[in-house]
């Protein structure tokens, strides 16, 4: 015979296992669904990854690789282990067999490297994804950000970059074939601006503001990036900015390629905008 306290005793142990294992497996189904989240969102944004890799190089040189490396490794492994766990409960619950000990105990054997893996690939995630750092190299924005000052780097996600923002972006096109090299530049007109060039002083106007005087060379290039031809007998050439192009410049115009050396700049091939310098310490401010 069995006796009421212990009988009582194994009520409770096994209620608290049970509610042990019901916050396990709520654990696993909160973490698979952030991490499948994760993984159809780096799906979609392959071209992305890519460019983080280049612009994280320029903050820590190991990270051009590596950085995509482990948050691949780790986003698979500490997906697969989640969803692995919940497969396996389903097909015991689905069989009759009892999953909740076998759960417990692969859970506080696993429970550490699950947690490591998974804050990796959240960590990086955040980095390609939201908040990127990365190093001025180049004096083409002085005074605004000098070389070697370290900064953050935003995605704009839905929105579009504004007049004044500082973006970092691949400069890559067919009539300018540098190597990877990411480029920070200020914007000086988005679509819609209307952008003018007084051919007799060579000045440069954005929406009715003097930006820069720009030669004609210089200014024959910006338009042939999007298809225009100096076809004007008139003392000025003047059009409305295209869909999804964007004007940039140096902050340093003396001292800066930018729009002058390769045109106008497509939307996709924007990384993000600077919110922020972070280093050095005395010169923390937010954009």
């Amino acid at each position: 015979m069995y006796d009421d306290d212990e009988v009582l005793s194994n009520i409770e142990v096994n209620s608290i296992d049970g509610l042990r294992a019901k916050k396990i497996l709520i654990k696993y189904l909160i973490s698979a669904s952030i991490l499948l989240i994760i993984l159809i969102i780096s799906l979609i944004n392959l071209s992305r990854i890519q460019m983080f890799g280049k612009v994280i190089g320029s903050f820590a040189g190991i990270f051009e690789g590596l950085g995509i490396i482990l948050f691949y490794l780790s986003l698979g492994i500490s997906f697969l282990y989640f969803t692995g766990m919940l497969i396996y409960v389903l097909i015991m619950h689905l069989l009759k067999n009892e999953w909740r000990d076998i759960l417990i105990l692969i859970d506080k054997k696993t429970d550490i490297f699950s947690f490591i893996f998974e804050v990796f690939a959240i960590i990086l995630f955040i980095m390609i994804f939201i908040f990127t750092p990365c190093t001025v190299r180049g004096d083409s924005m002085n005074p605004t950000f000098q070389t070697g000052q370290n900064v953050i780097c935003t995605n704009y996600m839905a929105g579009s970059p504004k007049k004044d923002d500082v973006i970092v972006f691949d400069a890559r096109n067919e009539n300018f074939p540098v190597d990877d090299v990411f480029y920070i530049k200020r914007v000086v007109a988005t679509p819609g601006s209307i952008v003018k060039y007084d051919t007799e002083n060579y000045t440069l106007y954005v929406d009715g503001i003097k930006v820069e005087i720009i030669g004609n060379d210089k200014f024959t290039r910006i338009n042939s990036s999007i298809g225009k031809t100096d076809d004007t007998e008139s003392d000025y050439y003047e059009y409305k900015v295209p869909k999804n192009k964007y004007l940039v410049l140096g902050d340093n115009r003396d001292n800066s390629q930018d729009s002058r050396s390769f045109g106008y700049i497509n939307k996709k091939q924007i990384f993000g905008r600077v919110t922020m310098r972070i280093f050095p310490l005395d010169k923390i401010k937010f954009y």
